[in-house]
């Protein structure tokens, strides 16, 4: 008779839509589940927060590195130009090319990457616009003056020119030696002398 009493109280519960009586034991193994899937959501949650903050800073270190190669590219076109500029400046005829280089380098910027044209035309206009950098027809090339050593000595200076010559070396470098070439060079002149 209770099993016919129990049936007709889960039967009128049901019937009116109440909540069906479930047993302790049942009830907690819900309750741990649901602990249990709470616990696992917040995990997830905080290995999700682990990987935003290891994907910003594997992002910070990208755009670092990307920073780096622009700049490393920049270094390598400027390194580039100025090596074709210099080829460019001797095979013109350039007298002194690193001066001319460098005002070249004034004009045009050679952290860009310039074609060989632009950067043949920069080099003509400067050139031409400075033409003491250019040797000139009545200059020997170097290629064709005798070595040192097999050449005659120039005329020697007179002892006044000498030691004048010595003495401003000496006051602008203020170097011992030159001193000592100055003051050996008086002593000289001095005992000469009568």
């Amino acid at each position: 008779m209770t099993e016919q009493i129990s049936e007709q109280a889960d039967q009128t519960l049901a019937d009116d839509g109440g909540a069906r009586l479930v047993p302790v034991a049942e009830s907690i193994k819900y309750r741990r589940r649901a602990q249990q899937a709470e616990a696992r959501v917040n995990e997830f949650e905080q290995q999700l927060k682990e990987l935003h903050m290891r994907l910003d800073s594997r992002n910070d270190e990208l755009a670092t590195a990307e920073a780096q190669r622009d700049e490393t590219n920049m270094r390598l076109a400027e390194v580039e130009n100025s090596r074709n500029v210099d080829r460019m400046l001797a095979e013109a005829g350039a007298v002194d090319i690193e001066t001319a280089s460098l005002l070249l380098a004034r004009r045009v910027d050679l952290t860009k990457d310039l074609a060989d044209d632009q950067l043949r035309g920069a080099v003509e206009q400067l050139l031409q616009s400075k033409p003491f950098l250019r040797a000139s027809d009545t200059v020997i090339p170097a290629r064709a003056m005798p070595s040192v050593t097999s050449s005659a000595r120039g005329p020697q200076l007179s002892e006044a020119t000498q030691i004048a010559t010595v003495a401003q070396r000496a006051t602008a470098s203020g170097n011992r030696k030159d001193m000592a070439e100055y003051l050996r060079l008086r002593r000289q002149a001095s005992n000469m002398t009568p």
